[in-house]
């Protein structure tokens, strides 16, 4: 593909720019008594923390708040599943705390300094969530929240895992279909103020508006941007967010009102940064579905499409390939392939952004809902999710390999606290999936090969099937210091 090919060129050009660079003389500016020395051994981390974005309804300013109750959990990764070097002796905490009050001080809040042991709050006044893990319950800390409503204009499930604050993140989510209303809930998990600017790439370029600028999100706060506000009625959004001052906890709400028909909603969290391969897990297709891509760059990119299946890499029809326009987005209709199981891989010769969402929807004129998965890197070491379980709650967790073939641990953990673990093998260029319902977390650990993952929570209902998908990252274990040496002579 000529596309491919060019990525290809551009590479060799760039290793030969960077062997002519390493041939000149370098400066050393370390200093004259020492300078860094190679790594010292991997330690646990001592401090790890993923903020909830709340009920991402309320709080939005001019907009007359509704009611909305979110329930929100946080827990620790059991033993097990823990390499040695994140197997830290001592005391340690997990606590849940929200971020409403001035000092964001814990209070009452809930805490444990037991490993497995989860905990749980609901939340009904807009603020953002912290669960944060210290000393020996650093490592594998998740948080998630979901918020379940089986009637009325707000019917859906949606929900997502709690983000891990950060200077950059891009968000796959949303529509321009009438009644249709994103909204950008923005944390502030630290002691200082901060400033957010936003990118928003649209289907004809990007999205120019004073209102995406300067958005301040106050110590310990929260904030909520409407995107109509700042990108209007925009079919195809792709949100960059970037924070001046301090780190944001970023998550973008996707709900739809169709009239009277409500169409359900999500939340879409942080995507994979931009590259010229992604993979998204998670396309559990039954009904319309849809791929989005975006070019952040200033060129156009030539994108190549697979959809990975459990029996293997299909070709998506016209070879799979589409042209993404520099700065703007392209979604791609994925409603015409059978009900299943799938992950998208995607190649291009420029680094592009990806995303997909699906919907359940039972009769062309009834209600529906509708979710969103995005992008992911390969798991390193291990990944995790609370799963909040609920009656009528079923959950999977499906994984996607690439290329080559994959096996993985899949631990899930009971309310009661059993562990039982599972090997799956998953096939080059395949996915594969297991039931967790009921657990009240999940862990993938590799053993061979890369995954992605995701999970895949429904409730069933006879007016149409309810649905949220929650892509699963790699998690913060270990850190390794540098140690210094005297310079010799």
């Amino acid at each position: 593909m000529i596309g491919l090919t060019r990525v290809v060129l551009v590479a060799a050009a760039g290793a030969g720019l960077v062997l002519v660079a390493a041939k000149a003389p370098a400066l050393d500016l370390a200093a004259p008594a020492a300078r860094a020395t190679t790594p010292a051994t991997a330690a646990a981390v001592a401090s790890t923390s993923v903020v909830c974005p709340g009920p991402e309804t309320l709080g939005v300013d001019g907009v007359v708040p509704g009611r909305q109750t979110t329930s929100v959990a946080a827990l620790t990764a059991p033993q097990e599943v823990l390499p040695a070097q994140a197997r830290s002796g001592g005391a340690g905490t997990l606590s849940l705390r929200s971020l409403a009050s001035p000092e964001a001080t814990p209070g009452a809040a809930p805490s444990t300094s037991t490993r497995g042991s989860a905990l749980g709050t609901t939340v009904s006044v807009p603020a953002a969530v912290l669960a944060a893990g210290t000393g020996s319950l650093a490592p594998g800390t998740v948080g998630a929240q979901r918020t379940l409503v089986a009637k009325g204009d707000d019917r859906g499930l949606s929900g997502s895992a709690c983000v891990a604050p950060r200077e950059q993140a891009w968000l796959v989510a949303g529509g321009g279909e009438a009644g249709r209303r994103e909204r950008l809930v923005l944390a502030n998990p630290g002691p200082n103020p901060i400033q957010v600017d936003l990118t928003v790439l649209g289907s004809a370029g990007e999205v120019t508006s004073p209102a995406a600028q300067d958005i301040v999100v106050g110590p310990y706060g929260r904030t909520v941007v409407l995107l109509d506000a700042v990108a209007g009625s925009e079919k195809s959004p792709v949100v960059g967010v970037t924070a001046r001052g301090g780190e944001v906890a970023a998550v973008l709400s996707d709900t739809w009102l169709d009239g009277i028909v409500p169409r359900g909603g999500d939340d879409a969290v942080p995507t994979a940064d931009p590259a010229t391969e992604q993979v998204v897990p998670g396309v559990a297709l039954s009904g319309r579905g849809t791929l989005r891509l975006a070019v952040p760059g200033d060129t156009e990119a030539v994108v190549q499409l697979r959809l990975l299946t459990p029996a293997g890499a299909k070709t998506l029809p016209n070879g799979g390939v589409v042209r993404v326009p520099a700065h703007s987005t392209t979604d791609v209709d994925l409603s015409g392939l059978p009900a299943g199981s799938y992950a998208i891989h995607v190649r291009a010769d420029e680094p592009v952004i990806a995303g997909a969402t699906i919907e359940r929807r039972a009769a062309a004129a009834g209600p529906s809902d509708l979710a969103w998965t995005t992008a992911t890197a390969p798991v390193r070491g291990l990944a995790g999710a609370a799963l909040l379980p609920a009656p009528g709650v079923t959950t999977e967790v499906q994984l996607a390999s690439v290329a080559r073939s994959a096996v993985v641990t899949v631990t899930s953990v009971s309310p009661s606290g059993q562990v039982a673990n599972d090997t799956v093998a998953v096939a080059a260029d395949s996915v594969a999936a297991r039931s967790v319902t009921g657990a009240a977390s999940v862990w993938v650990t590799p053993v061979s090969g890369q995954v992605r993952a995701a999970t895949v929570s429904a409730v069933a209902d006879p007016a149409g099937q309810l649905v949220s998908v929650s892509p699963l990252v790699s998690l913060p274990l270990t850190t390794t210091p540098l140690s210094v040496r005297p310079a010799r002579d």
